[in-house]
């Protein structure tokens, strides 16, 4: 929620307000630069791994997106079944002044489909630590609500692809693309492109995953991950070749193509109904 702070100045004295209150409380532990002053300093993981300090949070108040934190792609998207079109569209996200950030799907026009994605790069990334982020994911025909991350210097840094995710991976917390209780969590290495492109995959059981907020996150290490749902691990990796070694950053979006839909695409609803909510997203190392 926006902050408009008081400015009260006090008679005789001639001090004002406006420093007290922005001031921590005495013996309080200053917070990372990252960290949103909404987020409750007694937040914690549901899942605790090594990570102790909140060090990036964003509880998606107010009405404007954090432009510090996020920024909101305009990208075109490939998938579609021609004649169908698809794109990212700035448009589509933005907090909804009820504290969740809403990632929209729109038609706006006869086979063209838009949707959402923001991410961190270039503003914050991190090497291991515990990520959670509370969602709501739409009813799925065809949607495609995801938590993940991406490495900073890319699946291939200096255009070497060395058989592994050490040197950096995709790792895809959650895609929802099907109406059963069920998500895939996905890691991706070496390149998007055949034939360099290399994937290990798991369905992970998620029981409600379409009703109401549920808890998403990932316990990262140099030696495991952990992919968890409402606080229950849903998938652990151990296999060094496919742990990464390098920083990532956090990406939240939502898509909509026909690959994904239990039917069609051209007979999906698109109102905030089929809206992606993510009440908050944090990281702690």
């Amino acid at each position: 929620m926006s902050q408009h702070r008081i400015r009260v100045v006090l008679p005789l004295i001639g001090l004002t307000c406006t420093a007290l209150l922005a001031a921590p409380s005495v013996g309080a532990a200053p917070r990372a630069p990252m960290v949103d002053t909404q987020t409750p300093r007694s937040a914690k993981p549901l899942v605790a791994g090594k990570a102790k300090t909140l060090v990036f949070s964003d509880e998606f108040n107010g009405s404007t997106l954090d432009r510090g934190k996020w920024t909101a792609r305009d990208w075109p998207r490939s998938g579609t079944v021609p004649p169908d079109t698809w794109k990212y569209d700035p448009a589509n996200v933005a907090p909804n002044g009820a504290g969740n950030l809403e990632i929209k799907v729109r038609n706006p026009a006869a086979n063209s489909y838009t949707g959402g994605l923001v991410d961190s790069n270039g503003k914050f990334d991190y090497t291991y630590g515990t990520l959670e982020a509370r969602v709501k994911f739409p009813p799925t025909n065809g949607h495609l609500g995801a938590v993940w991350v991406l490495p900073t210097a890319g699946l291939s840094p200096g255009g070497v692809y060395d058989g592994t995710a050490r040197d950096g991976a995709e790792m895809d917390i959650v895609e929802t693309n099907s109406k059963a209780d069920r998500y895939t969590v996905s890691l991706h290495w070496d390149s998007f492109n055949a034939p360099q492109h290399q994937q290990s995959s798991t369905v992970a059981t998620a029981p409600g995953v379409h009703s109401g907020y549920h808890t998403v996150g990932l316990n990262w290490t140099a030696t495991k991950l952990e992919f968890t749902y409402d606080g229950t691990v849903v998938r652990t990796v151990v296999d060094p070749k496919l742990i990464s070694q390098v920083k990532e950053y956090p990406l939240l979006s939502h898509e909509i193509l026909d690959q994904w839909a239990d039917g069609s695409i051209h007979d999906e609803v698109f109102d905030s109904s089929s809206s992606f909510y993510v009440d908050y997203i944090r990281v702690w190392q």
